[in-house]
C-alpha cells in the first residue's frame, strides 16, 4: 500500500527564511537559505516515512480570492522586512524546483490554485483509490486541518507536530477540542485568519465561536437565538451582524467552495533522480553541505531506494488533475 506526502513547497521554502541559520545563507550576494531548508525538509520527512512517496504543491495566483477579499494576504508585505523576505524566496523558489527535478521528487502546480485547492482536491479523491493507504499533509498552515479524516494527516515540519483527526477531538489541536473538521473549519471562518489578513467577526476567537455553535446549533441558530431575545450576548449579536463577513470567509477557506480547478492549468513534474546533476547545481549554489546528502552515495539515494515503482505510479495517478 502506498503512502503520499503532500508537501508545502512555498510554506516551507517561505518559513525557512525566517530560521537565524538559513537566513544568513548567502552565494554570489544570492540568499539561499530557502532553497537549503525546503530541500533539507524534504529529505527529513521522506526519511521519518520510510517508503512514503514525497509530492511538492506549489501555489499559483488564485486571483479570485483576492476579488473576494482585497486585503487576502496583505500583511505578507506589511512591513519592508517581509517584502524583502517575500522577494527573496521569489528569487530561491525557481531553483529549489529545479534542485527537487533533480532529486527525482514529484511537484504540482496549477496555474490559478493555491497549493492549498491541490490538497483538497487530492485529498477529496483518495476514497477512489484503494491502493492508497494514506496520505500525511506537510505544511505549517492549519487550515489544511479541514481535509483530516482516517486517512489524512498533518504534520509540520516547523515544530514537528503532527495533527490525526482522533486528536483534532481533544485538546491536542489549538483551541480545541473540535467535534470534527467542519466544526474548526466553520469556527475558524467566524474568527477570521489573522495569518491570511482575513478578518473574521470582531471580539469572537475560534473558542468563543465553537462555544456558541454548540450551544445553539449552527449559524442560523445563532442568529434565530439574537432575534428571539435567547441570546442576549454581545458576541452572538456580533455574530449574527456578520454573516456577510463568515459566508464570505468561508468561500475563501473552504476548499469544497473553491472553483474547479481546470485541468489545462496543472502541470506535473517529475524525472529519474540525477545525482550527479544535483551536485553541480549544489556547488553553483553554494549549498556544499548538500552535495554528500544527495550524491550516489548519500542518503538521498538510499531513502528513493526503498520507494517502489508501483507506489511511485499510485501517486502519480491519485495527483493527476483531469476532466472526468
Amino acid at each position: 500500500m502506498t503512502h503520499v506526502l503532500l508537501i508545502d513547497g512555498n510554506n516551507i521554502g517561505y518559513a525557512s527564511m525566517y530560521v537565524p541559520a538559513l537566513a544568513q545563507l548567502r552565494h554570489n550576494g544570492q540568499q539561499t537559505g530557502g532553497i537549503m531548508g525546503l530541500v533539507q525538509s524534504v529529505i527529513r520527512i521522506t526519511a521519518m516515512f520510510p517508503e512514503a512517496i514525497p509530492v511538492v504543491l506549489w501555489d499559483g495566483h488564485a486571483a479570485w480570492r483576492k476579488e473576494i477579499c482585497p486585503e487576502y494576504k496583505d500583511n505578507r508585505k506589511s512591513t519592508p522586512e517581509k517584502v524583502a523576505v517575500a522577494e527573496s524566496w521569489h528569487q530561491q523558489q525557481p531553483w529549489a524546483a529545479t534542485l527537487l527535478v533533480m532529486m527525482g521528487v514529484t511537484q504540482i502546480r496549477s496555474a490559478d490554485d493555491e497549493a492549498d485547492d491541490l490538497t483538497g482536491q487530492i485529498c477529496t479523491r483518495l476514497g477512489d483509490h484503494q491502493n492508497i493507504e494514506n496520505i500525511t499533509m506537510i505544511s505549517g498552515d492549519t487550515d489544511w486541518w479541514q481535509a483530516l479524516s482516517e486517512r489524512v494527516s498533518w504534520f509540520t515540519p516547523i515544530t514537528d507536530k503532527a495533527m490525526t483527526l482522533d486528536a483534532l477531538k481533544t485538546e491536542a489541536a489549538k483551541d480545541g477540542p473540535f467535534e470534527d473538521p467542519d466544526e474548526y473549519l466553520l469556527a475558524k471562518c467566524v474568527a477570521g485568519d489573522p495569518s491570511d489578513n482575513i478578518p473574521g467577526v470582531a471580539g469572537v476567537g475560534i473558542k468563543t465561536a465553537v462555544k456558541l455553535l454548540r450551544q445553539h446549533g449552527d449559524l442560523e441558530g445563532i442568529a434565530r437565538a439574537v432575534e428571539t431575545g435567547i441570546a442576549k450576548d454581545k458576541k452572538s449579536a456580533a455574530i449574527r451582524e456578520s454573516m456577510e463577513l463568515i459566508e464570505r470567509n468561508r468561500k475563501i477557506m473552504d476548499w469544497r467552495r473553491a472553483p474547479a480547478i481546470n485541468p489545462y492549468q496543472v502541470g506535473l513534474m517529475r524525472e529519474n533522480a540525477d545525482p550527479e546533476g544535483c551536485i553541480k547545481l549544489c556547488q553553483h549554489l553554494g549549498l556544499t553541505r548538500l552535495e554528500k546528502r544527495l550524491s550516489s552515495e548519500g542518503e538521498w539515494a538510499g531513502i528513493i531506494a526503498k520507494q517502489s515503482e508501483s507506489a511511485l505510479a499510485n501517486t502519480i495517478e491519485l495527483c493527476e488533475i483531469r476532466n472526468y
